[in-house]
Parts: C-alpha cells; structure tokens; sequence
C-alpha cells in the first residue's frame, strides 16, 4: 500500500519512529485491533510492561500508542478497500467504529478522501491491469 500518496502531509509521517518496540507494536496491532477492546494498557501487558513503560519507549522512538494504532487501522481499511467487496460499514464495523461516520471522517482525516472515493481511485488502478494482462495472454 503506498500511504504516502493517499495521505495528507500533516497527519502521519511515513516510516516515523520505527523501532524494534514499534515494528512489534504494529504486529500485534494488526490483530487486535480486530478484536473487542485494543487499548494502550491491554497492549502494554501484552509485552509484560506497565502502559507508561511502553508509552515512554514509544516516545523515544517519535511516536505515541494512538499514531501507531491508527497508522494500523488505515493500512487494514486500505486493504480491505482495495482487496474485498466489503462495504463500507462492514468495513467501519470490523474496525470497531461505533458508526459509518467516524470512520468516514477518520478515513478523511488520513488520507484526505472519503473510503469509497478510495476504493474508486484504487479500483481503476486494478482494472487497468487486467485488459493488460489478458492482451499478454492472447500474444503469446
């Protein structure tokens, strides 16, 4: 997935503060945050550390828990944009918003656009390919 041109340039930096804390950090997020409750502390004793513990190293690294957290959450809406059919609020759903429009303006937040805009943007690009590819097959 390619953040740095679907983001706005206020909002995450790309590659910012990767750390061996974060890099494990991002692993374990892509799990959780799938599942009912991902917060800081609950993560934190999931590296058998307090929550300020992990807070201050995250720090020494440039980042904080939420930046990481929602760095995570863009690249699994991304994915499940451009790789699945899933609609939009199924998609809200299983990162656990409480509703179609925070994740649409969370979504907006990250990457200047709506998801569906996204999806569309991303959907040509795929498109495009195929006719490609199939023209390839009929040379050979």
């Amino acid at each position: 997935m390619e953040m740095s041109s679907t983001r706005r340039t206020d909002e995450m930096p790309p590659g910012h503060g990767s750390g061996p804390l974060t890099d494990d950090l991002r692993r374990v997020l892509r799990t959780e945050l799938l599942r009912d409750t991902c917060s800081a502390a609950a993560v934190a004793r999931l590296f058998s550390m307090h929550r300020r513990t992990m807070s201050r190293h995250l720090r020494t690294e440039g980042l904080a828990f939420r930046q990481v957290a929602n760095e995570v959450r863009f690249e699994i809406a991304c994915e499940l944009l451009e790789n699945t059919e899933m609609a939009v609020n199924q998609i809200a759903a299983v990162l656990r918003y409480s509703e179609l429009s925070a994740f649409t303006r969370a979504f907006r937040r990250w990457s200047g656009q709506t998801p569906s805009a996204w999806r569309a943007r991303h959907s040509r690009a795929r498109a495009s390919v195929k006719p490609r590819i199939q023209r390839l097959k009929t040379a050979e």
